[in-house]
Order: structure tokens, then sequence, then C-alpha cells
């Protein structure tokens, strides 16, 4: 790579005004939806666990892994999202392959999401069971797919993110829990790494905005693996709302043994780094004290949302932190981000997972945004547009 096309370099933690390249910008791209990770008790419980633990975790967690900083995660993300166990490892990218192996007795056929993340992508080749696709977003075409499962006698485990990372849409999950409870023995699976943490009323994602996270009318997310009926599986991570780094499983007892036996990742790899741990633990001790750090941020994406919709642009309601803006074709967003760019201002043109074949303006919602920054946005799209 030359150095004509290196990619950005971040020079500071990501947030509402971040050192890019020697140059200060109003930003809005990537993650850190609660404002977190540069705040100053998380850097100092990072720093502290550094200097009682050292860098890393020293092995897998069967071995000396094992130490305060990763059982505290663990003991938070477990109250947080009101489960009796949670496990934490590496990376939110493998939640999809511990799941898949610990739930792998209840399905016979894949159905897969189209425009997947490559981390449920990569999973669902796991098992070695047929796999079949259904298109993006479609509650009709997955219902159908659905009954030609049952109707030839297959249990289904159907596959989805909770909201797609590149456009900020929301799975209908609420339809697709639906369908599959008509279908007997089912499995939904949600990666669910950019609704934990700011989506729901307690933060617990996207099926608590539709009402599922245990809901009365569907069964306990994350529950015992059962031989019959519907079962619902999500996993996410702690390093985009959250402030954190690694990923996260909550559940109930059960599940969570399962995915220490299932898979290798507890015995066999190695647990996130200690310094991560404990900068990941105080992150989960400020959001739950202070669920104000969620409303700021729901009410920010509203707000964006709505003085979008006033510019004409066509973007939906869906509650999440991401909000994809989708004007004309490739060329044109290219030159939106170039033009903003100039105005010191950060919107990412994004062709990534899910963006479609022309990509998308993806733009990032904080916290700690301001209501100024908020508004110097839309006016500058207002200028370019």
């Amino acid at each position: 790579m030359t150095a004509t096309n290196l990619p950005p370099l971040m020079e500071s933690p990501p947030g509402p005004k971040t050192v890019i390249d020697g140059k200060t910008y109003l930003y809005f791209g990537g993650t850190s939806y609660l404002g977190l990770a540069g705040n100053a008790e998380v850097i100092e419980a990072a720093c502290d666990a550094a200097r009682r633990f050292g860098m890393h975790s020293a092995t897998s967690r069967t071995g000396f892994g094992h130490n305060a900083a990763t059982v505290a995660v663990e003991r938070l993300a477990a109250e947080f999202f009101g489960k009796e166990k949670a496990f934490y490892y590496v990376s939110g990218y493998v939640g999809n392959h511990i799941l898949i192996q610990a739930v792998a007795e209840r399905f016979d056929v894949i159905l897969m999401e189209e425009m997947a993340h490559f981390c449920l992508q990569e999973a669902s080749a796991l098992p070695g069971k047929p796999i079949v696709r259904f298109a993006h977003r479609d509650a009709e075409d997955f219902a159908r797919k659905v009954r030609e499962c049952a109707a030839a006698g297959k249990r289904p485990l159907a596959l989805t993110d909770g909201i797609f990372p590149a456009t900020g849409e929301i799975a209908p999950l609420d339809r697709y829990v639906r369908a599959l409870a008509d279908c007997g023995a089912a499995t939904l699976l949600i990666d669910d790494a950019h609704g934990f943490g700011a989506v729901g009323e307690n933060g617990r994602g996207s099926l608590e905005h539709f009402g599922l996270w245990d809901g009365k009318n569907s069964p306990p997310v994350n529950g015992d693996v059962l031989p019959d009926g519907l079962a619902i599986y999500v996993s996410g991570t702690l390093s985009k709302a959250l402030g954190g780094f690694g990923g996260i499983l909550a559940g109930s007892a059960d599940l969570i043994e399962r995915a220490h036996t299932t898979s290798h990742y507890y015995n066999g790899a190695s647990a996130p780094a200690s310094p991560v741990a404990g900068g990941t633990a105080k992150a989960l001790e400020i959001v739950l004290r202070d669920p104000g750090l969620r409303k700021r941020l729901q009410n920010n994406v509203a707000l964006l949302r709505g003085k979008l919709r006033e510019l004409g642009l066509a973007i939906d309601d869906s509650p999440a932190s991401i909000v994809g803006v989708t004007v004309g074709d490739a060329e044109n967003m290219r030159r939106i981000h170039r033009e903003l760019k100039a105005a010191d201002i950060i919107v990412p043109y994004s062709t990534y997972s899910g963006a479609g074949k022309e990509g998308t303006l993806r733009i990032a919602v904080f916290a700690n945004h301001t209501l100024e920054m908020l508004e110097r946005l839309v006016n500058e799209f207002r200028r370019i547009l």
C-alpha cells in the first residue's frame, strides 16, 4: 500500500470531535454510540487493570485466563441483560460461531438473510447443513421459506442481523417470530452488534424494541436449549454502543454452559486482554448507573432522522444509531463525502456489508453529539445537496 492510498490515521479516541491525520473533525463515523470510548473513567479502569494483571490474559479461561476483570464483565453484563449468566469472549464476530454450535441439535436447514453480516455467513458453514437464502428484510419471502421447511419436515434455523451495520435498517423480527412460531420446532439466531446498548427501553437491543425480549408472547431469549417449539438466541458486542470491547452472550445457566462446552472458545482461545476487560467492566457500570446516556442517544437519533427527512431524504424510522443516507449513485455519494470533509465533517461513504451496489453515506450518531453539532451536519447536507 503506497503512502497516497493509506487509510485515514485516527489520532484520538472516537467521539464527537476526533483527530484524523492531524486535523480535528466533527465526527459521525464508526461506533461509540454512547460516547464512552474516550471516557476518563473507562480509560483509568483499563490502566488499572493493566497495572494489576498485565497486558494480556495469559491463556484460555480454563487455564489461567480467568481473572477479576473478566469475571466483572460477565457479572455486569448478566445484570444489564437481566440474565443468569454471561460469557465474555474476545470478539463479537465469533458470537455466532459459538451459538450455532450450542444449538446445532435444533435444526436441519439454515435460512440465511441475503445481506447478513460476514460473521453470520461464516458461522453458517460450520454445521455442514443446507443453506437457503431469503430476500433482504422481506418477511413474506421469509414466511414462504419457513412454510417450505415445514412442508418438508425440516426444522429451520434463521440467521439475520438485528440492525444492518451500513444502513441502520432494522430486521422485521416481530414478523419473523410470527412466521417461525407457526412452524413447530424452529430457531431464530440474531447478531445484534449494533443494537446492544443502544436500542430498546433497557438497551437490550432489537428484540426489546419489538417487545420480544422475554415477552409474554415469545419464548425467553437465550434460554435453555429445548428440543421443540420456537427458540430465540442473540449475541452481540460490547464495542459498538457499550464503550468497551469483546463479544457477549447473556442467557440461562444451561445455555452458557453449552456455549462453554460445544465450541472451543472457552477452553482453547485466550480470554480478552485484561486492560480491555477492566475498561469494559467500567463502561458497563456507567451504563447501568446512568440510563440517561441511552435516552440522550435515542433523542439524538430521532432528532437527526427527522431533520434529514425535512430535507426530502428517504430516511426510515429505525431506532438505530446508524443512519444510512443514499443519494444518487456511488459517484455522487463520494462527492458528498468529500465536500463534508472539506467542511471539517466526517461522514464515511460505505460499501460495507449490506450497503447495496452503490453503497451509502453512513452517519453514526452518538449520545454526546450536541444539538449544535447535529444542526451543523444537517445545514451542510442542505448546502451540498
